[in-house]
């Protein structure tokens, strides 16, 4: 059985042959346009633009933008990126040109057709967080819920990134990271239930199963931290110091907006502020100020304080914190206001890169 997905399969190939619903629009470029879009890390396929095209479209929404990979390109005609993310400061070559094309209210729309409305409120506990993959960020965050005993919903498995073993040079984090491995590692942390069950549903298997906001996880906590597939923003490499393309955002951070739950966005910065450009709202009554804060170490520093603050409220009271603002968001994607803003935005970008 085929996989369910959010986003179209990866394809590639000239322009007007593009066979991608929605995307039709990519087809009046013809034969001298090149695609190759729905990407994910294609450096790791040893995937290479193929020369003689006067054009290249290619699009990072599967995927975190893969910015080796463009830089590795030779092609000096121009390569156009559609997704999600702002390029900020990242030193690309300047025939690579960035542009905000959204698909967030696409897999909005299809969560919704998949999971049809069912609120049910009815908070139990503090927070919740689900992992898959153990990486950096989560088992910090996931090390800080357990070791400050809150009452939560938790789901880590064993499966582990190399990134998970490397220290910060924080105190605070390090302590974490040492206290993981001492007693959690190796350890699948489950639900205390058998209602909600969380089967893979990553990126490689169904969406359908992991894109439900009325389960548990979400409907009887307070507040989700959504363990993002990326978490780094500010980088020190071979190309400098700037600040990688982000924030990539997925199913773990759209269906707490559709399931009208809170969350901390345990990922690339600026999440917060990303989607209140395309119209939600976060007036929670606790500092988001980390939401802003680029550097990847602070930033996990200040989660894990906040989850230090939070763990002695009550969790009707951390869910008072949010309930206002998640209600609107919730109603911004129900009503059609999001797709509208979304489609419109595109149809925006679609004529510029038309024009190109």
């Amino acid at each position: 059985m085929k996989p369910v997905m959010l986003h179209p399969d990866t394809w590639n190939g000239v322009a007007s042959e593009c066979p991608i619903k929605d995307m039709e629009w990519i087809r009046s470029l013809g034969q001298k346009t090149y695609c190759h879009l729905w990407l994910r890390w294609p450096s790791k396929s040893n995937i290479i633009l193929p020369p003689g095209f006067d054009r290249y479209i290619v699009s990072f929404h599967l995927e975190a933008v893969d910015v080796d990979w463009l830089i590795n390109q030779s092609i000096d005609a121009p390569i156009i990126v559609l997704t999600d993310s702002d390029s900020y400061n990242c030193p690309l070559p300047k025939n690579i040109k960035f542009y905000r094309f959204y698909w967030w209210h696409k897999q909005c729309e299809l969560i919704k057709k998949w999971h049809p409305r069912f609120d049910l409120k009815k908070i139990e506990y503090q927070f919740s967080a689900i992992s898959r993959r153990i990486t950096q960020s989560r088992l910090l965050v996931v090390t800080a819920l357990l070791e400050n005993k809150t009452d939560s919903l938790i789901r880590l498995d064993v499966y582990k990134d190399p990134d998970a073993d490397i220290k910060t040079g924080n105190k605070i984090l390090d302590s974490l990271h040492d206290r993981f491995f001492n007693t959690w590692y190796g350890k699948t942390i489950d639900l205390p239930d058998t209602k909600s069950v969380f089967p893979n549903g990553s990126t490689y298997g169904n969406q359908i199963i992991n894109s439900n906001p009325w389960t548990e996880v979400y409907q009887n906590c307070a507040l989700h931290f959504t363990n993002e597939s990326f978490h780094y923003s500010y980088l020190e490499d071979n190309l400098g110091s700037y600040i990688y393309p982000g924030p990539f955002i997925t199913e773990k951070t759209l269906k707490c907006l559709i399931g009208a739950t809170g969350f901390v966005p345990v990922g690339q910065f600026q999440t917060y502020y990303a989607l209140k450009q395309v119209g939600f709202k976060f007036d929670y009554d606790f500092d988001t100020n980390f939401d802003n804060d680029s550097g990847n170490i602070s930033r996990l520093v200040s989660i894990v304080q906040l989850i230090e603050n939070l763990s002695r409220w009550k969790p009707e009271d951390i869910f008072e914190a949010t309930r206002e603002s998640s209600k609107y968001n919730q109603e911004y994607i129900v009503s059609g206001d999001f797709y509208c803003f979304c489609t419109n935005k595109n149809l925006n970008v679609i004529n510029q890169v038309c024009k190109e």
